[in-house]
């Protein structure tokens, strides 16, 4: 049951990844002290690549600090704390180390009792396969096939994307704090919304547009305070650092970020539909919106995410100065290939050469290939299913630099130089699950829990 009809109802966020950077605390405590409704944070999401999933381990270092600040003064103010996709990857083990994080802060700072919330989002393959079984296809998304069972079962890991319904749940039941699993990027910001009676469109919109927090402001500032107020008509968008505008240039470019169609934002419940959005600069630092609309789903459809693990992983670098060598780097890098081919044959490795000062970035989509540097380093990068293999084909790809026969060459050695042990790397690994399955009811993916922290 939602509470009685609001007029108005504002959430702050500070940062639009947690534990990657601490937060500003100039802006954040002059952010809090106006007492929002709701602090949320965004501590994931699948930019990162597809290892933090598939290890289960957090990219950021900052994660304990970052949850002790937003815990002791959103609970000193009565304030309910949202995380959505905990642990980076929105893994089951993500949510219970920020769980328990939590409880250890309360605890530790003596912060009287409160309910906390949390949600699972993992899915096992065997549970994609029964559902392929019983007809539910399960589209693919981008250039992905439909997914197979053969797909769902030799996957890692597989996180659902979750949308409203769990947080709704949470709430209803009372949760002073609430950690996520995997989620939608607005969702944790739209179900308080919601929850409080106020429109679905702007409801997902205000979530669009503050989920990386002061990156919808300017001019760029990575992890300062904003705040989100949404009536019943319109959204208003405040940054609380004193040097930040939230302009109608840097609003509307938000709303086109990280999306294939700049008019269009998918959630498990429906569509964002921002063609007709409006713009205005309430104050001088203040952006108001309106016009959103928004399109449900006949069926609710779940996103998921998936990753399969390739082999092991180990580094290594060759400098090379020479700029003859530089010239000819593609047939070092064949020699080095080619030396691997012979010496390894049959084996399942993959190796990879990334030329930094060339193309290490943009690869084949370089415009300024063509020049020659005056230096680059050649990282080599092996995946093999053994560890020892993978560092022994590592060896040598690199020490065949030292040893490169190019054409024009007339010493006997030193074209380069090279690290002289392989480094050993997180695993490889790739993303082999990125579709989207329609569901009966979304709860069924995504169980929640009511706890309690603090004394």
């Amino acid at each position: 049951m939602s509470p009685s009809r609001r007029e108005k109802l504002s959430v702050m966020i500070s940062t639009g990844h947690l534990g990657t950077a601490p937060s500003g605390l100039e802006s954040f405590m002059a952010a809090i002290d106006t007492r929002p409704d709701y602090l949320v944070a965004d501590a994931g999401s699948a930019d990162p690549g597809p290892v933090y999933l598939g290890e289960n381990i957090e990219l950021g270092h900052f994660v304990r600090e970052e949850l002790e600040l937003f815990l002791l003064e959103s609970r000193k103010r009565n304030i309910p704390l949202i995380i959505g996709s905990a642990g980076d990857s929105g893994s089951n083990a993500g949510v219970d180390n920020f769980v328990r994080q939590i409880q250890e802060i309360a605890a530790e700072h003596q912060i009287p009792k409160f309910k906390l919330g949390y949600f699972y989002s993992e899915l096992s393959g065997d549970f994609l396969a029964q559902e392929l079984s019983t007809g539910n296809a399960i589209a693919g998304l981008g250039q992905y096939q439909d997914l197979t069972a053969e797909d769902a079962l030799s996957a890692t890991r597989i996180v659902a994307v979750a949308g409203n319904g769990p947080f709704l749940k949470l709430l209803e039941s009372g949760a002073d704090v609430i950690v996520a699993g995997r989620c939608g990027d607005a969702n944790f910001t739209a179900a308080p919304c919601i929850h409080a009676g106020f429109p679905p469109a702007l409801a997902f919109h205000m979530g669009k547009m503050i989920e990386c927090a002061s990156l919808v402001a300017e001019p760029f500032m990575g992890k300062e305070a904003v705040i989100g107020t949404i009536t019943h008509e319109d959204i208003q968008i405040t940054p609380y650092h004193p040097d930040q505008r939230c302009t109608v240039a840097s609003a509307a470019a938000h709303s086109m970020y990280e999306r294939e169609t700049p008019f269009f934002e998918h959630t498990a419940e429906g569509t964002l539909d921002m063609r007709d959005c409006s713009y205005e600069q309430a104050s001088e630092r203040v952006c108001l919106i309106t016009g959103a609309r928004f399109e449900p789903w006949d069926v609710p459809t779940v996103k998921l995410e998936g990753v399969r693990k390739l082999g092991e992983r180990y580094l290594g670098i060759a400098a090379v100065r020479d700029p003859h060598v530089i010239h000819s780097i593609d047939a070092a890098i064949e020699w080095s290939r080619s030396a691997i081919a012979k010496r390894f044959p049959g084996e399942p490795y993959q190796l990879h050469y990334h030329v930094f000062g060339r193309d290490g970035i943009l690869k084949e989509r370089e415009p300024l290939r063509g020049r020659d540097p005056h230096e680059v380093a050649v990282v080599v990068e092996t995946l093999h299913p053994d560890d020892a293999m993978a560092a022994k084909i590592t060896d040598l790809a690199v020490r065949m630099f030292f040893l490169a026969r190019i054409p024009g060459v007339k010493g006997t050695s030193g074209a380069s130089a090279t690290t002289k042990l392989p480094m050993k790397y997180l695993p490889g690994y790739e993303w082999s699950i990125n579709h989207a399955m329609q569901v009966r009811d979304e709860m069924e993916l995504f169980p929640t829990t009511i706890t309690e922290a603090g004394v």
